[in-house]
């Protein structure tokens, strides 16, 4: 073990920050996790109503996402986290000091729509300060501090929502604040000049042109967006499904999931550093289709969950599953990015694999509603599934496989 986290010395000072910047973000994370009980238990809507909710709201965030893009690539990351992250909180800010009602749900819609804005900025800020030699080891120690929060954050989450909501979205905003407080003050602009991208790899060298150019010529980078829509819309359920399961089966239901989720979060802490050296020399994506199959595995488990054992069980595939697609799939994705286009690349990325999660919600939704949990979970594990063949596939293509060689070269 001392072996294993050694790995993670070396690495920039940026970084570092980042990571107690997404440890301190996370643990106040309550309204995310939370979002669907609190349509269906604190506003009383149904799961299907719940699940076109949940949906018309991840619609609205694609434009603002490249709309983040556009911006991180022109005007710099850092200003773009300050400024519509410390929108987010102030409008969370507001939720906690209202009444629950409608207003609050748009008003979380409004929240959302302006964190959004800042995810494209948040991945081009991790690719800027790495490199091919490290960038593995990077994105496990960021991911790793993002888990570490949510391994206490939803349960505290889970323990105010019955009687202290307006704690919940509080709580949020502050740490928000104080996240992008920490990066204020020691991260400068991590925005590159085409200068200083001369030593990098052929592939992260500064490209004139379209970020539509950039992709026609970098097919392999629409397809893995496409492998992580398909895993996006089946990891959306750890959020719709699992909280209504599990809210039908144990009294309280909401604790339940807040401790279920941040178990996910423990496993990450402990199983993240043993698995980056594991992946460390593996071939680009194949961790990412092992990431589909144990995601397969984790959603067919739960067809037959009755108890908390079996929901555990699920979670420690899902969680190895995560762990490695999160890893692996985003180090290979800023591998193939020119920095000139980070901001954008990633904005497309993630409107494509959001896109997933988008529907994800309306469609089990429907399906929970007509055929029950049981179908809803297998149509889940089928989705992974059909992701992680399809990637093993499309690996095997003539020009994918080119731009996959160019890297391990």
């Amino acid at each position: 073990m001392p072996s294993i986290i050694s790995r993670y010395k070396g690495l920039p000072r940026e970084i570092y920050i980042l990571f107690f910047a997404r440890i301190i973000n996370s643990i106040g994370a309550f309204v995310h996790p939370l979002l669907t009980l609190i349509m269906t238990d604190k506003l009383g809507m149904s799961a299907k109503d719940a699940g076109l909710f949940m949906t018309i709201l991840l619609l609205t965030q694609l434009p603002t996402m490249l709309l983040g893009g556009k911006l991180a690539d022109r005007f710099g990351r850092v200003k773009l986290l300050v400024v519509f992250q410390l929108l987010g909180a102030a409008t969370y800010l507001v939720c906690g000091f209202i009444e629950t009602s409608n207003v609050t749900i748009y008003l979380i819609v409004l929240a959302s729509n302006f964190y959004a804005i800042t995810y494209p900025a948040i991945s081009a800020m991790a690719m800027d300060l790495t490199h091919a030699g490290n960038r593995k080891h990077a994105f496990g120690l960021l991911y790793m501090g993002l888990n570490i929060g949510f391994a206490v954050g939803p349960m505290i989450g889970g323990l105010l929502f019955k009687n202290y909501l307006h704690f919940v979205f509080i709580g949020d905003a502050l740490t928000s604040i104080a996240s992008i407080v920490l990066i204020l003050v020691f991260v400068k602009e991590t925005l590159l000049k085409k200068t200083q991208t001369e030593n990098n790899s052929k592939l992260e060298k500064f490209e004139k042109g379209s970020v539509i150019g950039i992709l026609l010529k970098r097919k392999v980078i629409l397809v893995v967006a496409l492998i992580l829509f398909l895993f996006s819309f089946s990891y959306a359920q750890m959020g719709f499904a699992l909280p209504i399961q599990m809210e039908s089966l144990f009294i309280n239901g909401a604790f339940q999931f807040g401790l279920l989720v941040s178990f996910n979060g423990v496993l990450v802490i402990f199983f993240t550093p043993l698995i980056t050296t594991l992946i460390a020399k593996w071939k680009p994506l194949y961790g990412t289709f092992a990431g589909g199959l144990l995601y397969a595995a984790a959603f067919a488990v739960l067809i037959f969950a009755k108890g908390l054992l079996i929901f555990y069980l699920s979670m420690f595939l899902l969680t190895m599953g995560e762990i490695i697609c999160a890893i692996d799939a985003y180090a290979f994705l800023a591998d193939v990015s020119p920095a000139s286009h980070r901001g954008r690349l990633n904005s497309v990325v993630n409107m494509i694999s959001n896109g997933g999660r988008m529907i994800s919600p309306l469609i089990i939704g429907q399906v929970i509603a007509t055929g029950g949990l049981a179908v809803g979970w297998l149509s889940v594990s089928a989705a992974s599934l059909l992701g992680a063949v399809l990637l093993i596939s499309f690996m095997n293509n003539r020009r994918i496989k080119k731009q996959i060689n160019m890297i391990e070269d």
